[in-house]
């Protein structure tokens, strides 16, 4: 009897765990189809906004000492406001002087590894200057040596993890209405369809594409502040490693409403957590260790396609051909 509820405490925990990842990827997923509807291109750069936001976050609950849930508000105008001086900087001065899609996306792409050595080094100095018992880990003698990690405990596991996967989904199923189903939604899709008639009738289209942005980046800083309660919640890698499913998930929705795309990113989130977990435990821990080579890999698939579209080639499908 002891082993059976034993069992089902673990299996309770691994799908816990797979939820919210996967609501971590659904609000990457969510943010990065914002910014590709109001601005045309895949901002292949905006998995970036994760490690910041778990970086403003992690100084907000440390600082004011509260849970790591309630950082999400501060972590979400932060990140967003941060999204919106990078627009400002680099991708507006790109479209302005008519950059092409593949330019951009290859500027977000060198950002990413840009950015993974420099949140690597910003963790390090955090953990200096901000002790504190989110840090798990060995003694900070190397760069990844400790990473960022809610403790629990043991007896509140269940019962708070429950209430944090019923808050997470509850937020979401509100961005979703809040972004689609209103007035907002109608206008970031006209931007990014027709923005010189959004210009005639008297509407910025800049405005919109920095609400988007600001939107975008703020969803990032959630996902960066729920992150940590499943991952290791190293800065750096985590913003290289969830870049692949957040793009899975926006490719999969194609062109359909940004919504769409971050139930998508959940369902990837939580199938890819539940099968990287049972291949290492039935295939071999090989399994966690090469998934770093996806990445790469699956660029050069996205780079290539035609229209940013999954295709089955045509020898696997008779009714194309």
């Amino acid at each position: 009897m002891l082993t059976i509820i034993g069992l089902l405490m673990v299996l309770y925990a691994l799908y816990q765990s797979a939820l919210i990842y996967g609501a971590v990827v659904g609000f990457l997923a969510l943010g990065f189809r914002l910014t590709q509807e109001s601005s045309g291109y895949m901002n292949l750069g905006y998995s970036v906004n994760l490690g910041i936001g778990m970086a403003f976050g992690f100084i907000v609950i440390q600082q004011l000492n509260i849970i790591p849930i309630l950082g999400a508000p501060s972590s979400f105008i932060l990140t967003g406001l941060f999204n919106v001086l990078v627009y400002t900087l680099f991708y507006r001065r790109m479209e302005l002087r008519n950059y092409s899609e593949a330019l951009i996306a290859l500027f977000g792409l060198v950002s990413i590894y840009i950015a993974e050595n420099g949140l690597t080094v910003v963790e390090y100095l955090m953990r200096i200057s901000f002790p504190s018992e989110y840090w798990c880990g060995q003694a900070p003698i190397r760069f990844s040596s400790q990473h960022l990690h809610y403790r629990v405990s043991s007896a509140g596991f269940f019962i708070d993890g429950l209430v944090e996967i019923l808050g997470i989904f509850s937020v979401i199923i509100l961005l979703f209405r809040w972004i689609y189903y209103t007035k907002h939604g109608a206008l970031l899709r006209a931007v990014g369809e027709n923005p010189s008639l959004v210009e005639v009738s008297g509407i910025s289209s800049l405005k919109i594409k920095t609400y988007a942005w600001f939107i975008a980046g703020g969803l990032a800083g959630i996902a960066g502040i729920i992150s940590p309660y499943i991952m290791k919640g190293e800065m750096g890698r985590d913003v290289q490693l969830l870049f692949v499913p957040m793009v899975v998930a926006s490719i999969l929705a194609e062109k359909r409403e940004p919504w769409i795309a971050g139930l998508v990113g959940m369902f990837i989130g939580f199938a890819h957590l539940i099968l990287l977990t049972w291949g290492q435990q039935y295939i071999g821990v090989w399994v966690g260790e090469y998934w770093s080579v996806v990445p790469q890999i699956f660029l050069v698939i996205v780079l290539s396609m035609k229209d940013r579209k999954l295709q089955i080639p045509s020898w696997l499908n008779p009714r194309r051909q």
